[in-house]
Parts: structure tokens; sequence; C-alpha cells
């Protein structure tokens, strides 16, 4: 049964043209290799092209004035508009009414195979019909290249369109806009035109990355684009062996993060966007366009919850090529393409999300020490020995014993934790129980493979550490597991105890540790800051969205199903018209805030509803 499509919403044209969008008012298209946020007034305000971590051509949601829009904009100083995804699919619908008619938006990114092999051209297609009485857009593209920086060189190729190229060669642009339609240059680097249709007609746009000029005719192929991409998400979906409550937000979920994986290399971004403020106005604002190891790793463990091992597969493989023979270089964080070197640097010439600056570029946490990289990728890798692929002796010599190496050598160290603190680094709780999960890991995978003597070995090893945790991480007077030794403020993240199967959610200073969470971090009844301490950096940020999913599952753990359905219940109304979640929201006014659409907050809403569906307090299998 499809899902009910969203109300209708009333919007001013002079609003759009004036003000930001809330970031809750955006959809997602992509083609596995980038992505586009389209606004429910059917504006692209973001495009990265041809790679999610590509300079943008379109960022008006970071500067309304300089960072560039693809606009369809109904030509009414008032209209309505809802906005859906097709049916299981990544096809995004954005439909009109007017005083004169009404009218629908058709957006997609061409995204299928052909014998085996992905299809995915660089393509943005919109379908703009109309299906009733008549109706006219007001059709504004203007690409700004460089993160806003150039305005491209155009030039119209007759019967074919129009071709874009940005005039800095170090930094070079192409783009193409396919249409039969003459569009006028009122300014530089701008092609605007008003399309007047009547019910049944419509119009193709169709952008292209590459191309100083086109050499071919107007054929985009573009209904059969469609079909195919149409066949390729619901093929994929249908692989999902979700059949619990909510089952259409899962399955919305899912086709989420599958958006989010750059296909060539498998490598999974954070987020599709950078620098959306974890404050208004504040200066919390980071990059999040890149591979991080602990995301993607969670990531895996929703995908193998909804039936999807091979996507963790190739990730691994991927991740374990590059960090094959370099236990103790591991990092936390990737380019999509396996890139080391993320330095961060300021867009300066960007205002930034409403007056939100600065906006960044890269992410320093590149360069972190954070110890949970080690149980993670060990954790990772006990999954697929257990559920999938074997590991064989080079694996184990040569991957497995070197991170138990490096976790030897600094499980005793101070970190930057999972919050990747500016600050000084402190020895977290959170951390050093991955270092936990990394050697209970390596001690059962050496089993498996006959080798006893490593196995003896890391057991010592491993109730040395769980000793310092129990002793050193938990405070007496709070009755809680602490952020940090020595500090008696709190973590969300000690959340995850239970499902890395440190210490059952039943245990009493696990239900204890719920309830001190509870009581100190959560906010409105349902939303959770990850901590309230400070971190070194200036100003506030909102309640992460994530965290109370994992409240969600570790009160399932618990065996307080009804108490977790309820907070469950009150989460699912603060996802978008879309069923789409960002980093964190305003406890206060319930505004989505941070990088959107959020990799992490879906995986915590598959995997809360997962264990919500099965009704268990006994932990699931996660990677582990």
């Amino acid at each position: 049964m499809a899902v009910p499509k969203p109300n209708w919403r009333l919007l001013k044209q002079r609003d759009l043209l004036t003000k930001y969008k809330p970031i809750a008012d955006y959809g997602l298209i992509g083609d596995l290799k980038t992505c586009a946020l389209i606004g429910i007034d059917g504006s692209i305000d973001w495009l990265c092209i041809p790679r999610f971590d590509s300079p943008s051509v379109f960022a008006s949601i970071l500067d309304k004035k300089k960072g560039g829009a693809f606009r369809t904009l109904p030509d009414y100083e008032s209209f309505e508009s809802r906005q859906y995804y097709e049916y299981l699919t990544n096809i995004l619908v954005t439909e009109f009414k007017s005083r004169s008619g009404k009218a629908r938006i058709t957006d997609f990114m061409p995204c299928f195979k052909v014998e085996n092999t992905m299809v995915s051209c660089g393509e943005i297609h919109r379908i703009l019909r109309c299906t009733s009485g008549k109706f006219v857009f007001s059709i504004r593209f203007e690409p700004r290249m460089n993160y806003g920086r150039l305005r491209p060189i155009v030039e119209r190729i007759k019967g074919v369109g129009y071709s874009f190229v940005s005039p800095d060669l170090d930094t070079r642009q192409e783009l193409a806009l396919i249409t039969s339609r003459k569009l006028e240059s009122p300014e530089r680097g701008v092609l605007a035109s008003t399309i007047r249709l009547q019910k049944g007609e419509s119009v193709k746009l169709v952008l292209r990355y590459g191309g100083v000029k086109i050499h071919h005719k107007e054929a985009t192929w573009t209904e059969i684009k469609l079909r195919e991409t149409r066949a390729f998400w619901r093929d994929w979906v249908s692989k999902c062996t979700y059949e619990g409550k909510w089952k259409d937000m899962v399955l919305r979920s899912a086709l989420v993060l599958k958006l989010l994986q750059y296909a060539p290399t498998n490598a999974i971004v954070a987020a599709a966007t950078t620098s959306l403020p974890e404050e208004i106005g504040g200066i919390r604002n980071w990059d999040y366009r890149y591979s991080w190891i602990r995301d993607s790793s969670f990531v895996l463990w929703a995908f193998h919850e909804l039936g999807h091992n091979e996507e963790a597969l190739g990730y691994l493989d991927w991740v374990r090529s590059i960090f094959y023979l370099t236990g103790e270089n591991i990092q936390v964080m990737l380019g999509i393409n396996g890139e080391r070197d993320l330095t961060e640097t300021c867009l300066d010439h960007l205002s930034g999300y409403k007056s939100s600056k600065p906006v960044r570029v890269g992410n320093a946490a590149w360069d972190q020490f954070q110890l949970d990289v080690y149980g993670i990728l060990l954790d990772a890798l006990y999954f697929s020995h257990k559920h999938v692929k074997r590991i064989n002796e080079k694996v184990y010599n040569y991957f497995v014993k070197q991170i138990v190496k490096a976790v030897i050598s600094n499980w005793r160290k101070p970190d930057c934790g999972i919050w990747e603190v500016r600050g000084r680094r402190e020895h977290f709780v959170y951390s050093k129980m991955w270092c936990w999960v990394a050697i209970d890991r390596a001690v059962k995978i050496a089993e498996w493979l006959g080798k006893e003597e490593d196995s003896q070995r890391w057991r010592v090893l491993r109730r040395k550490i769980r000793l310092e945790i129990m002793t050193k991480g938990w405070s007496k007077s709070k009755q809680s597991f602490r952020r940090a030794f020595g500090s008696d403020k709190l973590d969300a993240a000690n959340l995850l105890m239970p499902q890395v199967r440190f210490l059952r959610a039943t245990d009493p200073m696990m239900l204890s540790t719920i309830e001190r969470t509870k009581a100190e971090l959560l906010s409105k009844e349902k939303f959770l800051y990850r901590y309230l301490a400070d971190d070194g950096l200036e100003g506030g940020e909102g309640a992460f969205l994530i965290c109370s999913f994992w409240l969600v599952k570790c009160m399932a753990l618990a065996g307080r199903g009804s108490e977790a359905e309820r907070l469950m219940e009150s989460l699912v109304k603060h996802a978008n018209h879309l069923g789409l979640y960002s980093e964190e929201i305003d406890p206060n006014t319930g505004e989505m805030l941070g990088n959107f659409p959020q990799a992490f907050t879906h995986m915590g809403f598959i995997t809360a509803a997962v264990s919500l569906s099965n009704n268990s307090t006994k932990t699931t299998d996660t990677l582990s």
C-alpha cells in the first residue's frame, strides 16, 4: 500500500525568494555518486557534481544571493504545494495548485544497472507537466561554480540547449542544460524564462555534467531513464526483509542510506551537505560529505537488519584494502575515494544558512585520535566472518593482529571520542568500551581460527580493559556510567553498551544509567542531548536525534517495550514530510538542525524499529 501523500501547504512567492526555507522543507535525489536537495517550492538549492564532495554548482541553501540555484517556481503570488516520493523509489514529485490550475515536477537522477554495471550519468531530469487547467512557471537557471565563487560562461547550442563553463581553468566545472526552449539571459551566467503550460502539456529540462560543447542532438531518453531508475529502486528495496511496524518509514530510511552511498567504492557519506548549523547563527557547522569509519559501519548494522549484506561486504572490502598492514595508522574518516588528507578550510565569501558562519569545506576530524575505530573495524570484520565471508590467514595476520597491536599500544591514552571534541583529549568511557569490543572480537576470531595462544593472551587484556571501565567509568554519586574518567557528566553514547554486548540492558548498572541519562539529558520527554559539558567550542547545539533512537533501543532491550514504543511514536512525528531526518533538532521549536539528511540518524531509526518489532529483550546481532 502506498504512503499517503502529504497535505497541501500554502506558500508565498515573496517569502521563497527572500527567506531561507526550513531544513525540513527539502527532499533528496541522487545517483549513487552525488545528490541534490530540492525544496518544496521546486528549487534545487544544493548540488555538488560529479561527486558528493565536489565543489557546489548550486548552494543557495548556504547563501541565497551568491550560492546559485535551479528554480522552477510557480509564477503566482501564492500557491499550494505538496511533495512526495514515488512509492519505493527515490523519484521526487512536487505538486502545485494555483488559481488557474495544477501542475507537478518530477525530479530524478538516472541510476540503474545494465548487465550488473551501474549506470549513473551525472544528470538531473526535470519533467514539468500541467495536470489541470493551465499553469505558469518562472524558470531561473543560475549555476555558481566552485562554491558560488564563479559565474559561468554561457553558450547556446542551437536546437539542443546551453553550455555552462567555469572561467577558471584550475577549478574547471562544465554543465549543460538540455532543452528545446529558448531562454533569456537577464544577467551574466544566468538563464531565465516563463513557461506556460495547458493541461496535458509538459516540458523536460535536463541538467548534464560535463561538455564545453554538446556534440549531439536533444535526445535525452528521459522516459526510458525514468522507467529504468524506477525499476532499480523498487528492485533494491524489495530485497529488504523488514515487515514490522513503521515499515514505510523504515524502507524510506533504507532508501536514504542507499542514496548516501558512493557506488564506485561503496563508501557511505555521513550526510549530503556541509555546514548546515547545529545552532542558528552559531559556528558549529561541519562538512559531512565524507566517509566516517564509525558512521559507515553503523549504517551497515542497519543494512544487515534489513537483509542487505552486500553493502557490508563491499564497504568492508574497500576499508580493508585501504588499511591493510597499517594498524597504527588507521584514521577515523576518509574521502569517498579513499583520500586521507581532508584539510578543513572556510569559505568566507558565503554567508551561511540563516547567517550561520563559517561555511566549511573539509573536516579537521580526519587527523584526530579516536580509539573507537579499532573496535568498530574488528566488530565489522567479526560480523563478516560470522555471517558472510570467512577471514583467511593473511587477513588475520596483517589486519586483525595489527589492529590488536594498535589497541595494546593505545588503549590507555586519552582521545577525542565519538563526538570529536576539539578541546583537550579525555579518557572517554565510550572509547574504552570500543577498545574492549576490539579485543573481544579478536578473541572470538582467534578462537574460530584455532589461534589458542593469541586468544588466551587477549582474554587477559579484555578483562583488564573491562575492569578499568567498571571502576573508573562508573560514577557512584550519579549511579551511572560517566562521560569520561574523573567526570560526573554523562554521555548518551554509553547507551550503546548493550548493543555491542559489553553489558546487558537488564543489568542494574545499565538500568540505572538509562534513568540517569534520561534525567539529565532528555528534553521535552523525547529529545536527548548527546552531553551537556564543556567541549572547547563556543555556542550551543540541538538535541542529537540518533541519541533518542539509542534510548528507544536500549529501553526495548531492557524489556520496557511499551515505554520505548511511546518514545518511538513521538520521534516518528518529527521526520519531515518525506520521512527524512537531519542530524539534530531544536527541542523548543522542533526545527531541524545540522546536516541533512543524516545517515547516522536514519541508521538509528532503523535499528530502533527493528528492535521494537522483534519485541525481544535480547541484543540483536548488529555487526557482532
